[in-house]
């Protein structure tokens, strides 16, 4: 079969016309509004799921971290398995419909008061998210050819729709469910997921043909029987979900235990490689280790900071009510306004020579999040007399803490593609997703050295909160000595 490539993809020459390479393709547009709408709802869950569980259904503070990081960690998983199945039976289209469809489903079952089918809708969300995540970004690069100009601002607005779509939540959040119960920000999450759905089912026609078929498979249509044997995979994983949930403790060490299984793995392969090809690998492994230790600090920000914002922080700032579920709003803030920021300085940075190294950037990173815990450890020695914090103590730390991100996030990916041989970048950006899994799952019970119990108030609880936050400060400052340290050593080893 012959794949017609849609107008909006075919890159016409700069001289004759163009406007073609400045306009980008109208796919991406739609493609944009779909990920926010998905992104509306997935946060909108984020944002209440920790209080749910320890508000709505009374869980202590140790068994919600701990569900919290099993969930977080397979939704890491399962984009692996649905990008595989896309790639050889769907078709990215297909795959998002699916998703999308799931996702929907999902939240109206979570929005049942039964924590039975809470969890049941929480593992297809996990299931959702294989669908759904990894195949707006394959439409995406799909709409245009390799040496296409205008690759790099695509995927810039498309990410901008991203963080739009994590900015909403927040503001709208704590006030639904104050008002009309946990089961609204529920439904707000489906509302959001169905107004994505619908965006793309009626406006896919201006994809084309990118994404349609599988891209090792173009001849393949979905049969009967192969939807039959992915309801029942589905099902069989569900039921692993609730197994998960059941003995989160257990499945976290699983998930850690795999990381590390993996690591042998590629050091397998690593072997095999030519001596300059094993150092940059090695190099390579050394930094995603280190953004481990980052993202499991970085996963605070839905469990121990979210409690300590609900129980120890002034709910006021500027004037303004900020509830525990508003500060959530801080992260994309500082994204959307930091990143054009960041990024003209190192541009004018590297015309006067200064501009750090990869290596150096992300060291800095590190030691931004190592700075927006000590902000937060002494800042809790500060309190009124109802043991309530000022609210610009959390605003300071997310400040840092995101800096740290933009440091450490968009270097991540690139250094895998830059450091790794072609025919290993597919299991080595396994890897790095896996790493991600592996934070969520340490995050987990690194959040319950801020476990406090249900009997303490909220005078009594903020020595614990201290206590872990400069905790994890020391776990961050350790990892930046390291990372420093072994910043001479990395350039030693990507060097041709």
């Amino acid at each position: 079969m012959t794949i017609q490539i849609p107008d909006q993809v075919i890159i016409h020459n700069t001289k004759s016309d163009p406007k073609n390479n400045i306009e980008q393709p109208k796919g991406l547009y739609l493609l944009f509004f779909t990920e926010l709408w998905e992104r509306f709802g997935f946060y909108t869950l984020q944002t209440i799921l920790i209080l749910y569980m320890t508000k709505g259904l009374h869980l202590p503070d140790g068994h919600a971290n701990l569900l919290y990081a099993t969930f977080g960690a397979l939704l890491y998983i399962t984009p692996m398995m649905g990008g595989f199945i896309a790639d050889r039976y769907l078709g990215f289209q297909r795959s998002i419909l699916l998703g999308g469809g799931l996702f929907i489903a999902a939240y109206l079952i979570c929005a049942s008061s039964n924590t039975t089918l809470f969890f049941i809708g929480l593992s297809l969300l996990i299931c959702a998210n294989g669908f759904f995540k990894p195949n707006v970004s394959g439409i995406v690069g799909e709409l245009y050819q390799k040496n296409d100009p205008r690759r790099d601002g695509g995927f810039t607005l498309f990410y901008m729709g991203i963080n739009i779509g994590a900015l909403i939540p927040p503001l709208i959040a704590g006030v639904l469910v104050t008002k009309y119960g946990w089961h609204s920000g529920f439904l707000a999450a489906a509302i959001g997921m169905a107004i994505g759905q619908v965006t793309f089912i009626y406006g896919k026609k201006s994809l084309g043909t990118a994404g349609f078929t599988p891209k090792y498979n173009h001849q393949h249509t979905p049969t009967l029987k192969f939807y039959a044997l992915l309801v029942t995979g589905l099902v069989g994983f569900v039921g692993l979900c609730q197994l998960a949930f059941t003995y989160p403790e257990t499945t976290n060490y699983i998930v850690e235990a795999t990381a590390v299984i993996l690591l042998g793995v590629v050091l397998f392969f690593l072997m095999k490689e030519a001596p300059i090809q094993r150092r940059k690998m090695i190099a390579s492994l050394i930094l995603i280790l280190i953004s481990v230790a980052f993202w499991s600090l970085y996963n605070q920000t839905f469990t121990s900071l979210m409690l300590f914002a609900d129980r120890n922080m002034d709910r006021h700032i500027l004037g303004l009510p900020l509830d525990a579920e508003a500060t959530q709003f801080f992260n994309p803030f500082f994204i959307i306004t930091l990143s054009p920021l960041l990024s003209r300085f190192w541009i004018r940075l590297d015309r006067v020579g200064l501009n750090p190294s990869t290596q150096i950037k992300f060291s800095l990173g590190v030691l931004f999040m190592c700075l927006g815990y000590f902000i937060l450890g002494i800042g809790a020695h500060f309190y009124g007399h109802n043991g309530a914090t000022s609210s610009w103590w959390l605003c300071g730390s997310y400040f840092l803490q995101t800096i740290g991100e933009l440091l450490i996030s968009p270097i991540g990916l690139a250094m895998i593609t830059v450091l790794c041989p072609k025919h290993l970048i597919g299991m080595m950006m396994g890897v790095w997703f896996f790493s991600q899994a592996a934070s969520f799952a340490i995050g987990g019970f690194l959040a319950n050295i801020a476990a406090v119990p249900t009997t303490l108030n909220a005078a009594a609880s903020l020595p614990i909160y201290s206590h872990a936050f400069m905790i994890y400060g020391l776990i961050a400052l350790a990892m930046t000595l390291i990372s420093f340290s072994l910043v001479p050593l990395i350039n030693r080893m990507v060097k041709e």
